[in-house]
């Protein structure tokens, strides 16, 4: 019997310093071993793309590798989007995703290969908002008397919406139904650059959708008279909402054109849960703040349930407006 209890005991003991001695299995080992890339579904030196990169450099010490930030345009984004999709889901390779892919294109269209159900969230990162914008002597100086004016006048006005199937379109026209203004015809852009605010200008536009580094480049040659969203932007606090002018879309967050970061689906929940952390401490710092505030860009953090709750909200609000425009352009 001692000479059983003898055995039992040293084969104890030899598993237990065979324990000690195995290295990490691969599966074991710390996350991340090698740099993060998060995907720019966009042209590098925009603003979503300055934003991702800020991050990017903030956040990797915290993170252990470096992030590394790629640029993969074209389709709108759903370039980018399906190349996330289908990136191994390691939490290797994230997405810097926008309303417009991520919602906005599997309604559109519903062979694009993806839905907004398709990826893991981690936070809301920054938002985009739109501006009603007029030339510096248009006779309105606020929202009320742009109102007035509009309904005076006895002939369709041209709004410039900057791409003729997108988010500004359609929030430029929410508040237009909100608004009761009819007597209007939406001019498409290439996007919101500065082809969208030239015609000002040259009299092709009585008033356009606009974004916050329009100012920054037309400065007093335009009037910001409304931003699209239910808070005042800090570092553009004159630019009143269009909600406290009496006007709201009832578009919330949607109306300002969201982003942030998500990842393939069936990423590990742990992997998933480090970067939301590191990610979450970056965003919500001062530092960052500040730089985003002086590159023009809104930070708007939202935490992992109420981004992926913003998916839903934004597919509810949007889908009504994009029966309508489908139903024009048939």
């Amino acid at each position: 019997m001692r000479r059983i209890s003898s055995i039992i005991l040293c084969l104890a003991l030899l598993a237990i310093s065979l324990a000690v001695l195995l290295p990490l299995r691969p599966a074991e080992a710390a996350f991340p071993e090698k740099p993060i890339t998060i995907v720019v579904p966009w042209p590098a030196g925009q603003s979503s793309d300055v934003c991702y990169r800020i991050l990017a450099e903030m956040a990797h010490e915290k993170m252990g590798q470096p992030i590394v930030v790629t640029n993969i345009v074209g389709g709108g984004g759903t370039k980018g989007t399906l190349h996330v999709k289908n990136a191994e889901p390691d939490g290797y390779t994230l997405l810097n995703t926008w309303v417009a892919p991520q919602v906005l294109a599997p309604i559109f269209n519903p062979d694009v290969g993806y839905t907004r159900h398709d990826f893991e969230p981690l936070i809301l990162v920054q938002i985009n908002p739109f501006t009603l914008m007029v030339k510096a002597d248009h006779p309105a100086k606020n929202l009320k008397e742009f109102v007035q004016w509009a309904k005076g006048q006895n002939r369709n006005l041209n709004v410039g919406v900057c791409a003729a199937v997108s988010l500004p379109r359609m929030v430029m026209e929410q508040f237009l139904k909100a608004s009761e203004i009819t007597n209007y015809n939406p001019v498409p852009f290439p996007g919101c650059g500065a082809d969208n605010v030239k015609g000002l200008f040259d009299g092709s536009l009585d008033f356009t959708t606009g974004v916050l580094i329009a100012e920054k480049i037309f400065g007093k040659q335009v009037r910001s008279l409304a931003i699209f969203m239910d808070e005042r932007v800090p570092f553009a606090s004159h630019i009143p909402t269009a909600k406290e002018q009496g006007y709201s879309t009832g578009w919330g967050e949607t109306a300002a054109g969201w982003s942030g970061l998500i990842a393939p689906p069936g990423t590990p929940k742990d992997r998933l849960q480090k970067m939301t952390d590191v990610f979450t401490k970056t965003v919500q710092s001062d530092e960052f703040l500040e730089r985003l505030n002086k590159a023009g860009i809104v930070r708007k953090y939202l935490p992992t349930d109420q981004f992926k709750q913003l998916w839903d909200d934004s597919h509810r609000l949007l889908k009504p407006s994009v029966e309508r425009l489908l139903k024009k352009s048939e």
